[in-house]
């Protein structure tokens, strides 16, 4: 009797011991997953923005009353204008006036000798038999193609191009990665002092992007986009994104241009909607800025930001290339090819595009895109 108590004894111990030394091994284990996940969480959200970083911006912004603002010149010709630099840029080819009275305006920023791709986009979602705000001339959508000033069998191909779709804004502005500010504002301008007048929301769109029209209706009648009011919509990236001072990178800002190190909130470059009023007062904004090339983080974000336009963020815009998850589609930044993309686009629009579905243009079957391809 006294052993077999001896030995229970010894078991409560043992056990004692084994559930104490078991708790502790949970508990460091649980810190560490603790301690993993906030550095995960930080590494994920970047830097914190602080009130000095909104002072650094702040001081970067300049008042410059002797030089004009970003305008047309006359009807041929108009400037962007910087701080640091000033440009003039030819309107080469303007698109024949806007029929009916649409309230966007869509302009595609185009390279010069991607024919393929605009023609895909004219099969899909620029064609007004399967997006029904195309087809009642709510949306105009238009193409933006600069010129390549060392190729002129390309640029009379593209001229060609514009004289037989009638789609095309040309400009003699050479397509490169550091002109992309450039032809961005040449969009907002465009649609600031040439689109008719009943025109209130400007979008500008890569060519890589899948988009559906008819996603807008709904957003417009539910008061999610405003257009009356001074907003720019989209994919928004919250404040803190680090500015690339490294001259090796694609992304590369010398702080002589930008010295601070932490961009504010801006929206991602391949698809935005601005409406007019916020147009206008981001053109009137860039002589107070130095020029640098992160496109959507000076338009979207330090330019609108220094004119209190206000950044709306839109769900269903999707920035990366896999879709990753079982949701709505306004929008998709993708790198699909020319029959990927429309293959993409009409398989998506049957299943992701919940107004597409609504809509009594999208009654076409399948096959229809067969026929497309063999014509």
């Amino acid at each position: 009797m006294r052993i077999a108590i001896f030995q229970w004894l010894r078991f409560y111990e043992w056990n004692f011991k084994h559930r104490r030394a078991s708790t502790i091994v949970n508990r460091i284990l649980i810190t560490l997953i603790v301690v993993a996940s906030l550095a995960f969480l930080f590494l994920r959200t970047g830097p914190k923005f602080s009130e000095a970083d909104r002072a650094c911006i702040q001081d970067e912004w300049q008042e410059n009353k002797s030089l004009n603002v970003s305008s047309e010149i006359n009807n041929e010709t108009y400037q962007i204008v910087f701080a640091d630099v000033q440009k003039e840029f030819k309107w080469i080819v303007l698109p024949k006036e806007i029929s009916g009275n649409p309230d966007i305006l869509m302009i595609v920023s185009s390279n010069r000798d991607n024919f393929a791709r605009r023609n895909v986009i004219r099969k899909s979602w620029m064609n007004p038999g399967k997006n029904k705000i195309v087809a009642e001339k709510r949306m105009k959508i238009l193409f933006l193609v600069g010129v390549n000033s060392e190729n002129e069998k390309e640029n009379t191909v593209v001229l060609k191009e514009a004289q037989l779709f009638g789609d095309m804004i040309v400009v003699d502005l050479e397509d490169t990665y550091r002109n992309l500010p450039y032809k961005s504002l040449t969009i907002l301008l465009y649609g600031q002092s040439k689109a008719a007048e009943s025109v209130k929301l400007i979008g500008k769109i890569d060519e890589d992007v899948i988009f559906y029209p008819d996603q807008l209706t709904p957003l417009i009648n539910d008061g999610t986009i405003n257009m009356s009011i001074s907003a720019i919509y989209g994919n928004k990236r919250n404040a803190g994104v680090e500015v690339v001072n490294k001259k090796t990178s694609k992304w590369f800002i010398p702080t002589s241009s930008f010295k601070c190190p932490l961009f504010p909130s801006y929206l991602y470059g391949p698809f935005y909607l601005t409406t007019r009023k916020a147009a206008e007062r981001i053109l009137k904004s860039t002589k107070h800025r130095k020029f640098i090339s992160a496109e959507d983080a000076l338009i979207s974000g330090l330019l609108a930001g220094d004119v209190g336009v206000e950044k709306k963020h839109l769900l269903f815009i999707h920035m990366c290339d896999e879709l990753t998850t079982d949701t709505e589609i306004l929008a998709w930044h993708n790198s699909r090819n020319n029959a990927e993309f429309l293959e993409s686009w009409e398989n998506l629009r049957l299943s992701r595009c919940k107004a597409c579905r609504k809509s009594r243009n999208f009654r076409e079957s399948r096959s229809q895109l067969d026929e497309e391809r063999n014509q």
